[in-house]
């Protein structure tokens, strides 16, 4: 799993919400969040900003820490 969809769970936050706080279509984040799809060159700051992590660690894999939500 990615560390963006990490800390969109740890935060109770749907890919909309994340969306909607971006300014990023949702069915971006989702590919963003499969794998399927790369950032374009501002959506790392935006998506770090939102959810207070450092850009260069948002598309680093980690650990699973529980079920999908």
């Amino acid at each position: 799993m990615l560390r963006l969809t990490q800390e969109r769970r740890r935060r109770g936050l749907t890919q909309a919400a994340v969306a909607r706080m971006t300014g990023i279509h949702p069915a971006a984040i989702s590919q963003l969040e499969a794998g399927t799809a790369h950032p374009w060159p501002g959506w790392k700051a935006r998506l770090a900003r939102a959810l207070n992590v450092p850009a260069d660690e948002l598309f680093r894999e980690v650990a699973d820490d529980g079920p999908a939500t």
